[in-house]
């Protein structure tokens, strides 16, 4: 059997894989992997506010969003730029879509990483690295609204491309194939994440900005992956 390289396109989609990679790049696994490098200890993903709230405790943070914007009563919102300090030892996590696809896909692949395009060289190497042979690489793009989010399979596209160029006769699932056409058909990071609904949700949040900081390629050599997972919980470290 040869390597194989696949993508789950939407939330719906299944992704079993000896090795996986959650993206959902504006903004939850950009947020994440800046929050790493940053220097908190762990993140603790949740899938629900009440959840995160039963976390809070001396040193936990409490971050994420609903529909873009900050949570009442939490410490920080789901913006990367929030995260360059941190506040705490510890961060919990919620957000509409990224920290779901997490906890989808602890459940169904043997090694989760963390991330999109800030990290992208640095997740390639760690998911090698942990790829056995004839194993199979995935990468769970976490959606918008429950759909398919161009903004996700644009990094996944990236992501297999460079895996693929290492990998010599790898196998790419039609859904691979589909991620990494449409990472062909941008001339840019900045261009693809400009056209979609993720983009166009953050308009009037205030947080538009954060598009350009989710576009950046390669700026942070981190690759968070999933130590421990039970339900509805997933930690999170470098």
């Amino acid at each position: 059997m040869a390597l194989t390289l696949h993508a789950a396109l939407g939330p719906l989609d299944a992704a079993p894989a000896d090795v996986a990679i959650v993206v959902d790049c504006i903004r939850a696994t950009t947020t994440l992997s800046h929050a790493l490098a940053a220097g908190y200890r762990e993140v603790v993903c949740v899938g629900e506010v009440d959840d995160a709230h039963a976390e809070r405790a001396d040193g936990v943070v409490l971050g994420g969003e609903r529909h873009g914007v900050l949570i009442e009563g939490f410490d920080l919102g789901n913006s990367p730029a929030e995260y360059a300090t941190p506040r705490g030892e510890v961060l919990v996590l919620t957000t509409t879509n990224g920290t779901r696809a997490i906890l989808q896909s602890a459940a169904e692949a043997e090694t989760v990483l963390v991330g999109a395009l800030v990290n992208a060289a640095t997740l390639v190497d760690r998911a090698l690295a942990a790829l056995p042979a004839d194993g199979t690489l995935a990468v769970r793009c976490a959606g918008v609204r429950g759909d398919v989010a161009l903004d996700d399979v644009y990094v996944a596209g990236v992501l297999l491309a460079r895996a693929a160029a290492r990998l010599d006769g790898a196998f790419a699932t039609d859904a691979a194939r589909v991620a990494m056409a449409v990472a062909r058909a941008y001339p840019d990071a900045q261009a693809a994440l400009d056209d979609s609904q993720s983009r166009r949700d953050l308009d009037g949040t205030g947080h538009e900005a954060d598009v350009t900081r989710c576009a950046a390629l390669d700026v942070l050599v981190v690759a968070p992956c999933v130590a421990s997972a039970g339900p509805g919980r997933v930690v999170v470290t470098a």
